[in-house]
Formats: structure tokens, sequence, C-alpha cells
């Protein structure tokens, strides 16, 4: 077991789980069921950060239990990514090969109906990768009527449900590609606002597929209007 990937691996942890730089983490310590007894958005999370910090892109395949089985488990996992090949592309550009996506049929996959659907338009999709959305305001929606009367501003929480919805998008559209069917349901969220929004306004509404572990996929989201970034974050959608 490399030494160095043990220590980075486990500062990692000590920032991710707050635990303060003291925390003494043994090697074999479990991490799921044991004194850390981590939960399916702590593994969400901790493979978000592995993924960025060590530049690797660990399985979607359900496998997160025997990865986080310890701290060694990680480490063995790291050392055979980092001493594996590249992989090889036989056939091209897999891109161009790939058949053009029905927009408007994977929007309709989405379950939300009016008045609680916050994409007007599906602008792009990867299927299960990253999907870019609007939202049209015209400041006649009736929920600024209350929010707030002579001064109205989107609320957050639907900016922050719109983007989970643009998430929701980049799951339909893996399923409308032939993935088994799961959709998805917000399951915590960590969005910061930069700025309000006052109607009319379009939002364009971006997400892109983080880690999935234990039922439950992160994201990364992030709205824009009138070129500015308003709000931006991380949330996770349970799948099933």
């Amino acid at each position: 077991m490399s030494a160095a990937l043990s220590t980075r691996v486990k500062d990692l942890l000590r920032r991710d789980l707050r635990l303060g730089d003291d925390a003494d983490i043994a090697d074999d310590m479990p991490l799921i069921g044991g004194e850390f007894d981590l939960d399916s958005l702590d593994v969400v999370m901790l493979m978000g950060s592995i993924e960025k910090s060590f530049g690797v892109k660990l399985a979607r395949d359900g496998s997160a239990e025997r990865l986080f089985a310890s701290v060694g488990t990680i480490v063995e996992h790291l050392g055979r990514l980092e001493a594996a090949d590249p992989p090889v592309d036989a056939g091209g550009d897999p891109a161009a090969a790939a058949p053009a996506v029905d927009l408007a049929a994977v929007l309709d996959r989405l379950p939300h109906r009016p008045p609680f659907r916050f994409v007007t338009a599906l602008r792009s999709v990867e299927p299960g990768v990253a999907a870019t959305a609007r939202w049209e305001l015209t400041g006649d929606e009736s929920f600024f009527v209350g929010h707030f009367p002579g001064n109205p501003i989107v609320p957050g929480v639907l900016v922050t449900e719109a983007l989970a919805q643009a998430a929701g998008l980049v799951l339909a559209a893996e399923e409308a590609a032939g993935a088994p069917a799961g959709g998805g349901r917000l399951a915590a969220a960590d969005v910061r606002f930069r700025s309000s929004v006052k109607p009319p306004a379009t939002l364009e509404l971006h997400a892109t597929r983080g880690a999935s572990a234990a039922g439950v996929t992160a994201f990364e989201v992030r709205a824009h209007s009138g070129g500015e970034v308003v709000a931006e974050g991380t949330l996770s959608l349970a799948i099933g």
C-alpha cells in the first residue's frame, strides 16, 4: 500500500468529514458500519472529492460499499487506477457516432407538470453526463403574488428545484437511451445564491453528473441570468 496515497486519503477524510487535523484513522478502520458509519450522502460527497483530488473516475456500478470498506480499500483502488493504461479508442470519435437526442421526448420524461415544472425548454443533454435547460419567467407566475408584493423576486427554493429538475433530465436522457428506469427526487442540496432574480427573466440551468453511490447521485449545478451566475452548488438525487 502506498503510504503517500494513504496520507492523502486520510487528509481528505479529515477535511470532508470535519474530523479535525489530529483525528486518528487506521488503514483498516471500517468506514461503513464502523465508528464513522458513512451514509449514502457521505459516500457520494467523498466520491466526488476523490475524483477531483486524484483526477480519476470512479465506477457507478454499486460497488461503493466495497470501495469504502476502509482507507486501505480506497488506496488499493486508486493504486490500480494509477497503474492502468488509458482506454484506447478503437472506433474513432464516439461522440460523432452517437445518435441524436430527441430533446422534446427527454423533457416529456420529466415527471413534473405545471405549475410545478420549472424547466421551459431543454437546450442540450448528454445522457447520463450533463444537461442545459432554460426557465422562462414572465412575472405572471402565481408565487410572485406573495414573494413579494411590489418587489417580485424568484424564490431561492424554486431556483434550487429548477436546478434539480435540470439534473433529473440528465437521468431522463440516460433512461431514454436505454438505461434502467429510475428517475430521481431531491435528497440534499447545497446551493449558494449570488444575486436575486427579478422577472421577467430567463434562467439558464446547468447540471453535471458526479458520483453515484447507494442509490444517490450527486450533481454540480449552476444557474445564470443575464450572463451572471445567480446560483451554484451541489445537489443529490435519490434514485427510484
